[in-house]
């Protein structure tokens, strides 16, 4: 009897314990739904855990991938050289830059681009009068057009480069105009116009006049509107006029010269001048039969 009381006394203590100011604090054994509840806890810790762990890694793996690709590659620019400052600078700039390429076969520069700005004219006593308008007359070839059809172009938003060779009158003296030497200008008349349009704010056409020959005669002229090379400013200028260096006469590869043809054989003109009612110069520009 005295060892079943004395046993019974020791079980009652096990329960009871104290805290840390000597409280008897009685603890409960834990139920079963207790512990359904602290392991059902315990695994929605560890899932939470084990995403993030994934997101983490996912994060790493895609930084990884994005570094050993690196930075994407830069888009191609329109040109190798470009014009700076303003619009005047950039004008002047261009004629300069494009005219140094071309030369004839002696080696001398097949023309000099003397002017690079507004449309201009030159008085009998030498002063220089702004052009405000110019007058694009159709071509009536095959009835194409009927001859009143004139297209007025507002000559504020045209660049006009004046090609000059070092003759008399500005003629080319070395050689003979040959069918040649008139696409090597051509050439020249497409590159000057598709940088204008590509660096120069505000441009909608581009006018070259072209060298007369000796005798003074035959003015001719491109004239080229935007839309007229819309392709060619929308790639790189090397995929348009493709040669590593400027051609020389009779060295314009065949695949260029589809380009040049194309974006100005039908822009050739003859140019001449006429006075409107208030006394400013209009230019006129007529279609040329041959180009």
């Amino acid at each position: 009897m005295a060892d079943d009381v004395m046993g019974k006394a020791a079980a009652d203590a096990k329960q009871v314990s104290t805290n840390a100011v000597g409280t008897a604090i009685v603890t409960r054994p834990e139920s079963r739904a207790d512990r359904a509840r602290r392991l059902a806890y315990r695994s929605r810790f560890a899932a939470f855990y084990v995403g993030l762990a994934i997101v983490a890694g996912a994060g790493v793996g895609t930084l990884l991938v994005l570094v050993g690709r690196g930075s994407p590659a830069p888009a191609p620019s329109w040109s190798a050289w470009e014009p700076t400052g303003s619009v005047e600078r950039r004008s002047a700039q261009i004629g300069d830059h494009v005219g140094d390429q071309y030369r004839l076969p002696s080696g001398k520069p097949l023309v000099a681009v003397t002017y690079a700005g507004p449309p201009t004219v030159t008085g009998p006593e030498g002063s220089s009068f702004r052009v405000p308008a110019i007058a694009v007359r159709p071509d009536t070839t095959a009835g194409r057009a009927e001859a009143d059809d004139i297209d007025t172009i507002n000559a504020s938003s045209t660049v006009m480069y004046t090609l000059c060779g070092l003759g008399n009158a500005c003629s080319i003296p070395e050689g003979k105009a040959t069918v040649e030497r008139g696409q090597l200008l051509r050439r020249e008349a497409l590159e000057l116009a598709l940088y204008s349009f590509h660096y120069l704010d505000g441009i909608d056409s581009t006018l070259v006049l072209l060298p007369p020959r000796a005798d003074g005669q035959a003015a001719t002229a491109v004239f080229i509107e935007r839309g007229d090379v819309r392709a060619e400013l929308d790639r790189p200028l090397d995929e348009s006029l493709t040669a590593p260096l400027t051609p020389g006469v009779g060295e314009i590869q065949a695949d260029e010269q589809r380009v040049i043809d194309s974006a100005t054989r039908s822009r050739m003109y003859q140019y001449s001048y006429l006075q409107a009612q208030d006394g400013s110069p209009v230019m006129v520009l007529t279609p040329a039969l041959s180009g």
